[in-house]
């Protein structure tokens, strides 16, 4: 889906593996964070700060949050259900 909204080939490679930052750092400030927030949600929701969830709601809508959040929990599901 990136690819086809335009997202060049190193901003997908530094997205996958995160050992190349400096793609990321074009990404608008609130993009930056949800990708935060998912590195954050993919060790444990408990991990989720105060901090971090001031940053998301500065970022973004309250219904964008909800939006962000069942991605994030559908991938991780997706990832580690067993078919």
């Amino acid at each position: 889906m990136a690819r086809q909204k335009g997202a060049s080939e190193e901003l997908i490679d530094a997205i996958q593996d995160r050992r190349g930052r400096a793609p990321l750092e074009q990404l608008d400030p609130g993009w930056r964070t949800a990708l935060e927030y998912a590195d954050v949600v993919h060790a444990s929701g408990h991990l989720v700060t105060d901090a971090l969830h001031a940053k998301l709601r500065a970022a973004w809508a309250e219904g964008q949050l909800v939006d962000i959040t069942l991605v994030i929990g559908m991938t991780e599901c997706l990832n580690r259900c067993r078919y």
